[in-house]
């Protein structure tokens, strides 16, 4: 069995053909030009969504810089503290010993 190239294509390729060379280009910068549009609607949709995610980021980021900054002045506060009660608290480590360890997460 034999299949024709006339069963082989789509039938609005076959249309397209018969306007002949012209109308075939005419097609095909129709077609290009519709799907780039597409396409730059895609990127366009894509460049949106990472100015969102780098605002949010940037949001987190400085988050963690204050609760850094909040952490660095509670350390020097307690260390402060622990510098003026130690002469009159008993018990309390001398500034020779070692700082305790830092938090590991499990």
């Amino acid at each position: 069995m034999h299949i024709l190239f006339a069963q082989a294509v789509p039938d609005t390729l076959i249309n397209v053909s018969q306007l002949g060379i012209a109308g075939l280009m005419g097609a095909l910068w129709w077609w290009e030009r519709k799907y780039s549009h597409q396409r730059e609607d895609q990127l366009t949709e894509a460049h949106q969504e990472i100015l969102q995610q780098r605002e949010h980021l940037n949001t987190l980021l400085d988050a963690l810089q204050q609760n850094t900054r909040a952490i660095d002045g509670f350390t020097a506060a307690h260390q402060e503290l622990v510098t003026l009660l130690r002469p009159h608290v008993p018990g309390l480590p001398n500034s020779a010993a070692a700082p305790p360890a830092p938090l590991t997460s499990p």
